[in-house]
């Protein structure tokens, strides 16, 4: 990945960078798709939601880190994640790398490291957390997707957030 063109990425773009990581690191480990698609779709709604309260507050109750802490639905006052979602992905995870979970918690951080807040210059926390996740995936050996679609995602269009748009319309694109 070259920074460089990152810098001229909205935060938005960036997001659906991570993601595609995220994809890509499922595929290479042979998961079932499917299984993941809760999660995906979760994750996708940064690129086309007006608010971020109703993304984060998702996010951060589906990270494998978070969600593991119980063992009952019951012992948790969830916001967001609803009782079947919850045996799910606990199920889910049980037997899921400790890659994924990492990315997870990466990308949610990248998701909101400009919270609430107007993206000055390149935005150079969200440029750090990129960076970080491209480092994880080539340490690891996971294949990087390219920069070039995510191009058309200028920084300069809404305050450095980019404008929204369809992210698995994207993901579709990059994992043909």
């Amino acid at each position: 990945m070259k920074l460089e063109q990152m810098k001229q990425i909205s935060l938005r773009g960036r997001v659906a960078y991570g993601i595609c990581c995220f994809e890509n690191v499922l595929i290479t480990l042979e998961c079932d798709l499917n299984d993941w698609r809760n999660v995906l779709n979760y994750l996708w709604q940064f690129t086309s939601t007006q608010y971020l309260d109703d993304w984060n507050e998702i996010i951060v109750e589906l990270i494998p880190e978070n969600l593991m802490e119980f063992d009952t639905y019951e012992e948790q006052e969830f916001e967001r994640l609803s009782r079947d979602e919850f045996v799910s992905l606990s199920q889910l995870y049980q037997s899921t790398e400790e890659s994924i979970g990492i990315l997870l918690r990466e990308i949610y951080e990248l998701g909101i490291s400009h919270a609430y807040s107007v993206i000055e210059g390149y935005g150079e926390s969200s440029l750090i957390l990129v960076q970080r996740i491209a480092d994880y995936m080539l340490e690891h050996s996971f294949p990087l997707p390219n920069v070039d679609p995510f191009l058309k995602y200028a920084i300069e269009e809404n305050r450095g957030w980019g404008n929204r748009f369809d992210g698995t319309a994207l993901s579709k694109v990059i994992h043909k």
